[in-house]
């Protein structure tokens, strides 16, 4: 009798049987209450969907009984006894929007796209997590329509200074679409190492993926994906409408190609892949056609793996000492009639965009802003600390999309409380802060409308294991999803906060290391 009693209080306290307000992240832009519950009986309860939508009718089949312990069953679009409908409407004025109705006899999602069917799920899900009374097998009734502020919301991950293990990356996709996430960028070359398969050019991992320390550690460090591996998780993470960005960082950021391949710089000295962070002054050379060469063939290669049309080529810090003094550079700039290395940067990326056309792919880059121009197709990131404004200002007026992911709001590798630095250089990125990112920076709508979303990076010096990305990435990504998301009128910060607590329990169960966010409370 009394653990009878206990358990009605404890069901009692766990789970409310009214509607409260919702803890949906990012928040949907109309949320109406209805009175009358659904009551989940007869199982198993059947989802009704149309072959199209047989991984989505399966994921949300997993879902259920994986949070509450519903079953449920998938049956065709002819059964017309089923109680959760997922259903495609292509007249939606956007490809991911949904709408989420709950009524007394149904569940309806219905998507613009199996996108929107997708994240009309997720919003179930999160509706579920806190208005689900398990006592009475109810959830309370609501109509949500919902679609995304912007069609680009990125995360970044930087394995070329720290391999992370494929595995690791679809853990990462996993998380990330719960939040509507729609692109993973992945940083695959750096100084520090070079990390996708390139078959016409093996040393690039036989060489380049290895380095002999980090940092001074004296820990050997290595790992690179084949280009199965890569498409293992293209795959994968496509199922859950998130496209992987391939980055190969050039001309700059390229001393683990160098050193696989001496002939890519200026002047051939044998360099090793660099232990130490910071930026080296060996670049690919912009004078020699060797070098477009070899970055077509590994477009080449690469465009078979990754199918997206984004493919990001880098472009940041690329001190253009060694372009002053080569014999190469000059002279090409001598024959094309440049007037600074700046203008052969230029030149280089339009030489790079020739061979991304092949291959149908559009050039996403670091927006430089002493860089004279880039190809017409490009996207840029607006990046550096302070300078966003500028960077807006600047690609509209030369007519590129933007990306925003300023160092300010956006830099997941920079510390969340002061006691956490990893160096002494870097600003500390609290979590309020990031849910003050505006990606307009209060800029009026007609200067800000080539802005196509948002993105955090979280770059790898100091992220070793994928444990330490969980941690730094969430809950920041929580307040950046909105950012992407959720229309500006209906964010904020103290609706925001009162949601953390269910997310964060729910991080807890799903074996990600966050960071618990002991700021927001009173101890």
């Amino acid at each position: 009798m009394m653990n009878k009693f206990i358990f009605v209080i404890v069901c009692f306290i766990s789970f409310p049987s009214i509607a409260q307000d919702h803890k949906i992240i990012p928040a949907p832009n109309h949320v109406e209450k209805r009175e009358d519950n659904f009551k989940w009986t007869d199982y198993p309860i059947p989802i009704i969907a149309d072959d199209t939508l047989f991984f989505e009718a399966e994921y949300l089949s997993e879902l259920l009984k994986r949070d509450h312990g519903i079953v449920s069953e998938i049956v065709s679009m002819k059964n017309e006894g089923s109680r959760i409908q997922l259903l495609l409407d292509e007249d939606m004025n956007d490809a991911e929007a949904y709408a989420l109705e709950i009524t007394e006899k149904q569940i309806i999602i219905t998507g613009g796209s199996r996108s929107g069917i997708f994240y009309g799920i997720q919003s179930l899900r999160q509706w579920m997590w806190n208005n689900y009374d398990d006592c009475n097998k109810a959830v309370s009734g609501v109509l949500i329509e919902d679609q995304p502020r912007y069609p680009f919301r990125a995360l970044m991950l930087d394995p070329a200074r720290h391999f992370l293990p494929v595995n690791d990356l679809k853990r990462y996709v996993d998380v990330m679409a719960q939040y509507k996430f729609n692109r993973l960028h992945l940083h695959l070359s750096d100084d520090q190492g070079w990390r996708i398969e390139i078959k016409k050019y093996p040393k690039l991992t036989e060489i380049g993926s290895d380095r002999s320390e980090t940092d001074g550690d004296g820990k050997p460090h290595s790992g690179f994906y084949s280009q199965q591996d890569m498409k293992a998780l293209v795959a994968y993470a496509a199922q859950r409408h998130v496209s992987i960005i391939p980055e190969i960082d050039i001309p700059g950021h390229s001393v683990a190609a160098i050193a696989a391949y001496p002939y890519l710089t200026c002047f051939e000295d044998q360099l090793e892949v660099r232990t130490t962070p910071n930026i080296s002054k060996d670049l690919l050379c912009g004078g020699n056609d060797e070098v477009f060469r070899f970055l077509d063939d590994v477009i080449d290669e690469l465009a078979q793996v990754f199918p997206g049309e984004e493919f990001h080529i880098g472009g940041d810090e690329a001190p253009l000492d060694h372009w002053e003094k080569c014999p190469k550079c000059q002279k090409r700039m001598k024959e094309l009639k440049l007037s600074s290395p700046q203008h052969l940067m230029s030149y280089f990326f339009q030489r790079v965009n020739e061979s991304l056309q092949k291959h149908k792919k559009k050039p996403l880059v670091w927006y430089e802003l002493d860089v004279p121009y880039y190809p017409e197709n490009s996207t840029m990131y607006a990046w550096r600390l302070g300078l966003s404004k500028e960077a807006i200002e600047k690609s509209r007026k030369q007519g590129y999309q933007l990306v925003c992911c300023p160092g300010e709001h956006a830099y997941f590798d920079y510390p969340q409380a002061r006691g956490e630095e990893t160096c002494n250089w870097m600003p500390v990125l609290p979590l309020e802060q990031v849910y003050k990112f505006e990606p307009t920076m209060e800029l009026p709508a007609k200067e800000t409308d080539h802005i196509i979303g948002v993105e955090a990076t979280l770059w790898g010096e100091y992220i070793k294991d994928i444990n330490r990305a969980f941690y730094m990435t969430w809950p920041r990504a929580m307040a950046l999803s909105e950012a992407g998301w959720s229309e500006k009128k209906n964010r904020s910060w103290n609706e925001f906060k009162g949601k953390m607590d269910v997310h964060t329990s729910k991080l807890l169960h799903q074996g990600v290391n966050y960071r618990p966010p002991v700021e927001l409370y009173d101890l």
